[in-house]
């Protein structure tokens, strides 16, 4: 039996976490260090202030130290990043290990920004779903009362009719019933008039 699982390494990677990740895009450059003069390119799925997580299409061992240079939306900062975790085959979780002072301003701005825009966007989730529950509990209210009216205006719908038999000798038929079917009410409605 395994010793553990991926969500609980994730969920241990969470932990050692000194702050808040957020989902984002953008692109990154990353040189393995001591650098050879190849950027290997990929795509930032994820920033915090202390690294983030890159999409690479070529993959990039555990521990390995990189020079990162990193732009997303209109900011753009150089770190150097050390591959703390893999994800699948080709996402490396890196932690930034040195920054200049300019780096940590622009990315303390950045991650700034992010965290406004999740707040914002969660706000937005929220009324979305109590608008949704009270949609859906009037759209209930309203089925009822329409089922209500039509209930009166068509007694005889949902009921079960008895069958008839025309001919004597058709035993197949005796004794079967007929459910009546419903039609569905068409109200004209003139929007132009």
């Amino acid at each position: 039996m395994p010793e553990g699982t991926d969500a609980d390494a994730a969920r241990a990677d969470n932990d050692r976490r000194r702050s808040t990740r957020f989902t984002c895009g953008g692109d990154a450059k990353i040189s393995r260090l001591p650098s050879d003069g190849i950027f290997v390119p990929g795509k930032i799925l994820d920033l915090s202030l202390g690294g983030c997580c890159i999409d690479t299409t070529l993959p990039i061992g555990s521990g390995v130290r990189a020079e990162i240079v990193a732009r997303v939306n209109a900011a753009s900062f150089r770190a150097v990043g050390e591959v703390r975790a893999i994800r699948g085959d080709s996402a490396a979780c890196m932690q930034f290990v040195h920054l200049s002072a300019l780096g940590k301003e622009m990315l303390a701005d950045l991650v700034a920004d992010l965290a406004r825009l999740q707040a914002v966007m969660n706000k937005l989730r929220s009324a979305r779903r109590e608008a949704d529950t009270e949609s859906f509990r009037r759209q209930l209210e309203d089925g009822r009362l329409q089922a209500v009216m039509l209930s009166e205006r068509f007694p005889l719908l949902g009921t079960i009719l008895p069958g008839e038999n025309p001919e004597p000798n058709q035993s197949a038929s005796a004794g079967k019933d007929r459910i009546a079917e419903a039609q569905p009410l068409v109200i004209a409605v003139d929007l132009f008039g």
